[in-house]
């Protein structure tokens, strides 16, 4: 069931039919997916109708490929399932006994999906022979796993550790004691050659060649497993916290602005033009917030111009242009609005 928000045209609301515990996008940016109670769903961001439903046990995470060829889902479990995203049928099918699977992600050629479980591992398989390649240990439960933007790391987290491993022979490059709070695959991103991690209510910079934290600042209420998502070219990222969003500046750190949610936020995922962000609720509600009809203001390097973007009639504008922009400028500050 669809209902567009009456308060703001920019707003549109699906009722997933159940629990709701995670949400993605396609790479285009055309469908959303959302993962949950017995049931992967793929919803057309357009009008958000249902595309596919795909039913399975309950889905902690799901993941698209890059060339749009595939979905994966991990499952309470321990199920590691993938679809092919033209069909809908499944390719892929495997069980791993008295696990869970909390995260699923493929490589950016799409050839390869790594999954992360409390098993202590994360195993990396090959989607077209559908093998397991190599098998990642760890001394305690892996709670995320992210393919680097190139493809040649792949970074894991346990409560207590971040490592980075070489994707091609699965060599361990580095491992960093830091405290991670992550839940279903969030709470760990790339951004370019480093990590993001939401740590003892902070979110922290993590140098993966050496190690080391080179930037934090202080996130309020995230100490309890919290969400965070970042935008295609790094310009911002949102961090959730009950019921509200954030977003930060990830040059300067400022607070952007928020949103505030009717619903204990479960999952959050940007568009890759951050021309929507997907909201999973508590109760089973999947929220899709149009960015663009908030002003944006940037202040560019060259000749300090302002560059004010206000909603047009059209509440699906697509704001690509102005981010777009605001890559080459210092500072770039967001008013992402009031609910």
């Amino acid at each position: 069931m669809l209902t567009v928000g009456q308060e703001r045209r920019d707003r549109m609301e699906i009722d997933v039919g159940g629990e709701l515990y995670a949400v993605t996008f396609s790479a285009n940016g055309e469908y959303l997916l959302s993962g949950g109670q017995d049931v992967v769903q793929v919803w057309r961001v357009e009008d958000g109708k249902q595309m596919a439903r795909m039913e399975m046990k309950t889905a902690l995470c799901v993941a698209v490929s890059k060339d749009g060829g595939w979905i994966a889902a991990g499952t309470l479990w321990g199920d590691v399932l993938v679809w092919d995203a033209n069909t809908y049928k499944q390719v892929f099918a495997h069980n791993q006994d008295d696990c869970t699977i909390h995260g699923v992600d493929f490589s950016p050629d799409s050839t390869r999906l790594v999954s992360a479980s409390d098993n202590h591992t994360a195993i990396v398989w090959d989607i077209a022979t559908r093998k397991k390649i190599r098998t990642l240990h760890h001394g305690g439960s892996v709670v995320a796993a992210k393919y680097s933007p190139q493809g040649d790391r792949i970074a894991t987290a346990t409560k207590d550790s971040v490592r980075v491993y070489d994707s091609n022979d699965g060599r361990l490059l580095v491992e960093i004691k830091v405290t991670v709070a992550t839940l279903f695959n969030t709470g760990l991103l790339w951004s370019d050659n480093y990590l993001l991690v939401i740590s003892d209510g902070k979110i922290k910079q993590l140098e993966t060649s050496t190690g080391s934290v080179i930037l934090e600042w202080p996130v309020p209420g995230t100490v309890s497993s919290p969400r965070i998502a970042m935008m295609k070219y790094g310009e911002f990222v949102t961090c959730s916290a009950k019921r509200t969003l954030t977003f930060w500046d990830t040059s300067t750190h400022t607070r952007l602005g928020l949103i505030q949610h009717p619903q204990a936020i479960i999952s959050i995922a940007i568009s890759p033009e951050a021309q929507f962000i997907a909201i999973g609720g508590s109760a089973g509600k999947l929220t899709i917030e149009s960015l663009s009809p908030f002003a944006v203001s940037s202040v560019y390097c060259s000749d300090q111009a302002y560059l004010n973007n206000h909603a047009t009639k059209s509440p699906w504008h697509t704001v690509s242009g102005i981010y777009s922009r605001a890559r080459t400028t210092r500072r770039a500050v967001f008013d992402i609005g009031k609910p």
